[in-house]
């Protein structure tokens, strides 16, 4: 008995699961989400303001979350989505259920939809870990994601931030708690300069901005010439 041949299609030989929901993609694009799951995302959309990278609520440069907190230390801020419904559940399985496969997707994400605001940036660099929480979670979510925007974009990542000391975790504290929490956390790296550059500090979210404030006037006191932030939530 002949036996006809198996024929696949490119289509078929090319489709990877969707990191966010298990669908099939079939663009040839692994860990990409789909549009299905793209489509729950709340992305942001301009006018943002330049305290966040969220929707402005009013007719200022700043939301009204912004409004009551302290003058930011940049100069501009980028959020890919609100951090509420399926984009906080993507953010929470990307840090805390040891899925770092997300960081393809969710960084190609930034890289696409804020590819204007990077070409030609300055340097990249993630909000680091304290080595403890890095070693009991096995990575830093904000430097995997920094790498994938490096891959796409041609920008430098320099990990120029050290955490001096363990804080407690951001998401259980109140606004004030924050701010003590994060006393003297940062300091940078032996050896490394960042005078005169502009730099492109990055983390997971923003809730008050406690983090990356405390974070950005390191590099500032350090010399940069211009921070400006990119986060993946903005709650």
């Amino acid at each position: 008995m002949k036996m006809l041949p198996l024929i696949l299609s490119s289509e078929a030989l090319l489709s990877f699961p969707c990191p966010g929901c298990g669908e099939q993609e079939v663009d040839a694009v692994p860990n990409k989400l789909c549009a299905s799951c793209r489509e729950r995302l709340k992305l942001i959309q301009p006018p943002i303001c330049a305290g966040c990278g969220g929707v402005i609520d009013g007719v200022l440069e700043l939301c009204v979350k912004c409004m009551k907190e302290e003058v930011r230390p940049w100069g501009k801020a980028l959020s890919l989505f609100d951090l509420s419904g399926y984009g906080q559940e993507l953010v929470q399985g990307f840090k805390y259920n040891n899925r770092p496969e997300l960081a393809r997707a969710l960084g190609g994400m930034v890289s696409e939809v804020f590819k204007q605001e990077l070409d030609g940036a300055g340097w990249l660099v993630p909000v680091p870990l304290h080595w403890s929480r890095y070693c009991s979670r096995g990575y830093n979510q904000s430097r995997l994601v920094c790498r994938i925007i490096a891959e796409q974009t041609g920008i430098s990542v320099k990990n120029l931030l050290v955490r001096r000391r363990r804080t407690r975790q951001q998401a259980k504290l109140s606004r004030e708690q924050r701010k003590l929490n994060l006393t003297n956390a940062f300091s940078m790296k032996r050896g490394v300069n960042c005078k005169n550059r502009t730099i492109l500090l990055f983390d997971d979210v923003i809730t008050t901005g406690a983090t990356l404030t405390a974070a950005a006037n390191v590099l500032l006191d350090a010399g940069a010439s211009n921070v400006y932030i990119i986060t993946l939530g903005r709650r």
